[in-house]
Formats: C-alpha cells, sequence, structure tokens
C-alpha cells in the first residue's frame, strides 16, 4: 500500500492535483497575485508559497547546498478574459461565437477542454428534465448556455462554462 509522501512523489504537474481542498485554496490564492508573480505548490511539505517570476521559482526547484524542493506550478484553468479582451482590442483575434448547437457532444467538450468529465451529471440532469443545449459558446461576458424544451427557451451566462452548466440546471424545471 502506498503512504501519501510515496503516492504525492507522483505529481508532476498542477493538473495531476486531485485534492478539491488544496484546489480550492489555491484559487483563493491565485487571485491575491500581483502581475507577473507565480504560486507554486510544494507537494512535500503541502504549501504554497508565491514566487516573484518563473526564474525565482525555477532556482527554488534547483535549491540551495543540494536541498532542492518539489516544486509545481499552480496553474488557473480559469479563462483570462482581461488576456483575451486586450487581443481582440490590439486586433491579433476575432471573437466569432464558437456554436455547439444540435450536435452537441458532451465527449467532445471533454476532449477540447470545454467541459471536466465531472460535468456530465449536469448534461444527464437537463436531458432527464427534458431540456435540450442548443447552444454552448464563448461571449464577451463569458460562456452562455441556451437550452431549450419544446418552444420554451432559456439563456444562462457565467464566467466559467461548469458555472453556466450548474446555473442552467438548478434553474431548469
Amino acid at each position: 500500500m502506498k503512504t501519501y509522501k510515496l503516492f504525492t512523489e507522483g505529481i508532476k504537474k498542477w493538473k495531476d492535483v486531485k485534492n478539491s481542498a488544496v484546489k480550492k485554496e489555491a484559487g483563493q490564492l491565485l487571485k491575491a497575485l500581483d502581475k507577473g508573480e507565480v504560486l507554486a505548490y510544494s507537494d512535500e511539505h503541502g504549501e504554497f508559497s508565491t514566487f516573484k517570476n518563473e526564474k525565482e521559482l525555477e532556482k527554488a526547484k534547483k535549491g540551495s547546498k543540494g536541498k532542492a524542493m518539489k516544486w509545481v506550478k499552480v496553474e488557473s484553468s480559469q479563462v483570462d478574459f482581461k488576456l483575451i479582451d486586450r487581443l481582440v482590442n490590439a486586433g491579433i483575434i476575432e471573437l466569432i461565437p464558437t456554436t455547439i448547437s444540435e450536435a452537441f457532444s458532451f465527449k467532445g467538450a471533454v476532449k477540447h477542454g470545454f467541459l471536466d468529465k465531472y460535468d456530465e451529471k449536469y448534461v444527464k440532469e437537463l436531458k432527464k428534465k427534458g431540456w435540450n443545449i442548443q447552444e454552448f459558446i464563448l461571449t464577451g461576458k463569458g460562456f452562455e448556455i441556451v437550452i431549450k424544451k419544446g418552444s420554451k427557451e432559456m439563456e444562462f451566462t457565467d464566467k466559467t462554462p461548469e458555472k453556466a452548466l450548474q446555473q442552467a440546471t438548478k434553474k431548469a424545471r
């Protein structure tokens, strides 16, 4: 049987961390970071640390006097809307709503990173209630989901696709 320490040694990237309490704490810490700062997690000690930049994090990974810590860079799964706005305003990218309609495929949405596999329960619950997902698009306001049941249609918008889907599931009857 593996001990916790042996289990955590297998963590190479932030996405390998499965502990929801650790991820929640990381989300709160990420919001407080200044521009250019990097958040890292030590799976050895179970603690977070803030570094001034990527270079400082790499230096800490190497350690001094042969005492290197296993730091894992915390990466946000949130969409950076400010970055998207800057790219659109600069003319680098054009925001065209991408629609997943009629042919909405949950597996396809997971494969492309649009949704997480744990969100399937919300899609199934919507179908159980008789609702079909018409559109799931990225707009300037965030992620927008349009669900339809017969002639009745409802729209929900939120900053993350998971939250938009949860909101639709809660309010659909």
